[in-house]
């Protein structure tokens, strides 16, 4: 295996994850249903990217996470290509320092109408910290 390998997430990562997730500021995961992990040699969750669907059947990626220690080294890409993978057409609400990312990965900025109230943006409207972080909605359409 290389520095990272992609699996389902287990319900023995969950406190690891909530953990990740409340260092960026995010509530805790409901649990590890659509939670695909990143994880080192020793089998310890590095990163994790939850997919949720909207009425329409429509991925979002709600969220992705790296640890910081792990930034860097592709781990946030290979979440997205995996997640691609499994679901095809991608939406997320991106912080606004990660637009850039998102771009480079082919994601393209599209308008609040777009978005699913109860699958993303939902979160944006009751944020206390939506000011400073710039939210952004973004797609990734296969063709």
């Amino acid at each position: 295996m290389g520095l990272f390998s992609i699996r389902d997430a287990r319900l023995s990562d969950m406190e690891l994850i909530d953990s990740y997730a409340h260092a960026e500021g995010m509530d805790c995961i409901p649990g590890p249903n659509r939670v695909r992990v990143a994880v080192n040699d020793d089998d310890v969750v590095v990163g994790f990217c939850r997919l949720q669907d909207d009425a329409n059947g429509i991925a979002y990626v709600n969220p992705i996470v790296t640890y910081a220690a792990w930034r860097g080294y592709g781990v946030g890409r290979a979440l997205i290509e995996d997640a691609r993978e499994i679901a095809g057409e991608l939406r997320l609400i991106a912080r606004g320092t990660s637009v850039g990312f998102y771009r480079r990965l082919g994601f393209v900025e599209m308008d609040w109408s777009e978005t699913d109230q109860a699958a993303a943006s939902e979160d944006c409207d009751n944020c206390p910290y939506r000011a400073a972080c710039g939210p952004v909605p973004m797609k990734l359409v296969l063709e």
